[in-house]
């Protein structure tokens, strides 16, 4: 059974990954490992929108910015907790955790617990990707050695 660790965290309600997670579990037996960066509230994307600000993409995401880590932590619970029950609706295996706020470190913090055949990494689009920016993808991928999807969603 192939087992696939994702990252996401403001994108991980987005249609994208969710194409990308369905395709995986009708190609055969897979389990997915879910981590979810527990991003503080001041680096959440919100871009100017008519009346103020909203969230960044809007199509992949439906809460405001929260206004304290706390409230960043529990929404990062929350949308944690929607996929692994999508997945399972899905019949797939899935389990996960809030990991480091660096989605590199926390890559590295569930190989060392558990084994991989992939990686996805879902991100917002590269106009407002911080993920991008700093090339987390290729960061993963070198230094885990495993083959990485990077999943973008659209804003």
């Amino acid at each position: 059974m192939r087992s696939v660790l994702v990252v996401a965290n403001q994108t991980i309600g987005g249609a994208e990954l969710r194409r990308e997670l369905q395709q995986r579990v009708a190609a055969g037996q897979c389990s997915f490992y879910v981590v979810v960066p527990n991003t503080a509230a001041r680096h959440y994307h919100v871009v100017p929108a008519a009346g103020g600000f909203v969230p960044m993409p809007t199509m992949a995401t439906s809460y405001g910015a929260p206004a304290t880590d706390e409230e960043a932590t529990e929404e990062a619970r929350a949308r944690l907790a929607d996929v692994l029950a999508e997945l399972a609706e899905l019949g797939a295996q899935a389990e996960g955790h809030l990991g480091s706020a660096n989605p590199v470190e926390a890559v590295e913090e569930a190989l060392r617990e558990r084994e991989f055949d992939e990686v996805v990494v879902a991100t917002l689009p590269r106009r407002v990707s911080r993920w991008l920016g700093s090339d987390v993808p290729n960061q993963i991928e070198r230094r885990s050695g495993l083959p990485v999807t990077t999943v973008v969603s659209r804003g």
